[in-house]
Formats: structure tokens, sequence, C-alpha cells
């Protein structure tokens, strides 16, 4: 038997084993999550809009006046907005730059010990699988590349 064959079987029941797990949990896809985030973010302004336009905020307009109201629930539903995309934009891009990181660094020779973390199902979460399974499939090949004698 041929050094590292071992590894080349391991590899190959490792493949077959990833293939009957079951997914725990259901898949929402990003553009989804995104879409009804987004629509959240907008109907934000409308609900407050129609408090105001119904009466729902009498104490505050008599107290402060109905243009400082006007005022204090646009800046509330901005930092709302702001913040809410902030939250979206930070989910999507997070996973997105640490994978940008890792593969420059095996770019300049560097190969990380430990696979990067899946953290969600969605597109992201199938990208990092996928690279994870690159990384291993460089290291096998690696490894064999080393022991083989020239």
């Amino acid at each position: 038997m041929r050094p590292g064959a071992d590894l080349f079987c391991m590899a190959q029941s490792l493949r077959a084993g990833e293939s009957r797990q079951p997914r725990k949990s259901v898949q929402i896809p990003l553009f989804y999550q995104v879409l009804v985030s987004m629509i959240f973010v907008a109907v934000i302004p409308v609900i407050l809009l129609s408090v105001v336009s119904m009466g729902g905020t009498a104490s505050i307009v008599a107290t402060i006046g109905t243009p400082a109201t006007v005022l204090l629930l646009t800046i509330g539903t901005v930092l709302v907005v702001l913040l809410w995309s902030y939250f979206v934009a930070h989910r999507v891009t997070r996973p997105i730059v640490e994978l940008s990181v890792v593969a420059t660094r095996i770019s300049r020779g560097y190969l990380p010990e430990k696979e990067m973390e899946v953290q969600s199902h969605d597109e992201i979460g199938e990208l990092i699988a996928a690279f994870n399974k690159m990384v291993n499939t460089y290291r096998i090949l690696d490894t064999l590349a080393k022991e083989e004698p020239e």
C-alpha cells in the first residue's frame, strides 16, 4: 500500500459521511432574509405616521406640539432604520470578510489548522462549508505530495 493511501481512504469516508448527515434547521435564503428586513424597515415609518394621524399621540402633541412630535418620530424612525441596517449589513458582511482574510492568508502560504466555523445554513454558510472542504482537500494533497519520493 502507498504511503498516504490511508489519508485518501479517510478523506473518502469523510466525504461519504457528510452526505448522510441530515440538516437540522430550515434554510432561509439570504435574499429573503434581507427582503423581510427591508420590508420591516419600510413599515416602521408607515406605522408611526398612522399613529400620529389617528391621534394616538395626543398627550405628546399637546405637550410639545405637532412639529416637535413629527420631528421626534422622524428621528426615532431614522435611528431604528440605521441600527437595523447596520445589523443586517454586519450579519451579511462579517463572514465574508473573515473568509477573505483566511483566503488571503492561504494565498501567502499559511494553511489554517482548524476549519472556519459555519454559523448559518444559508448561502454564506454553504460558501464557508465549501471553502472548508477545499482547504481539507488541499491539506490531503499537500500531505500526499510531501510523502511521495521524488
